[in-house]
C-alpha cells in the first residue's frame, strides 16, 4: 500500500514545485496530516457505530472537532480531531489531553 501519488510527485519534481529537503519534508507533514485525522475520523465511526452523514436511532452524534498540535521529528503541524456530543469518545491515536 502506497499513499504517494508516484506519478504526481514525479510531475511536480520534473516541474520543479519539489526541488529541496525541506520541500518534500513539508509535503511529508501534509500526508500525514492527512493520514491521522482520516484514521481519527475511523476511530469516531467505529466508536459511533455509524458512518458521517448516515441517519442513526444514537443519541450521541458528531460534535465538530478538537484542535491539537503534533509535534513529530519533521516538524509541528495542527490536526482537526473529531469529538461526539456526549464526550464518551476516546481517540486512540491522538489521545485528549487531560487537566487536573
Amino acid at each position: 500500500m502506497s499513499l504517494i501519488n508516484h506519478k504526481e510527485l514525479k510531475r511536480q519534481i520534473a516541474s520543479g514545485e519539489l526541488i529541496s529537503l525541506d520541500d518534500i519534508t513539508a509535503e511529508f507533514k501534509n500526508i500525514l496530516k492527512e493520514v491521522i485525522q482520516t484514521a481519527s475520523e475511523e476511530e469516531l465511526t467505529s466508536h459511533l457505530g455509524y458512518d458521517k452523514h448516515q441517519s442513526s436511532e444514537h443519541s450521541n452524534s458528531r460534535n465538530g472537532y478538537n484542535e491539537k498540535t503534533i509535534k513529530s521529528k519533521y516538524g509541528q503541524f495542527n490536526v482537526s480531531i473529531p469529538r461526539d456530543r456526549d464526550s464518551s469518545f476516546e481517540p486512540q491515536l491522538v489521545k485528549k489531553e487531560r487537566y487536573c
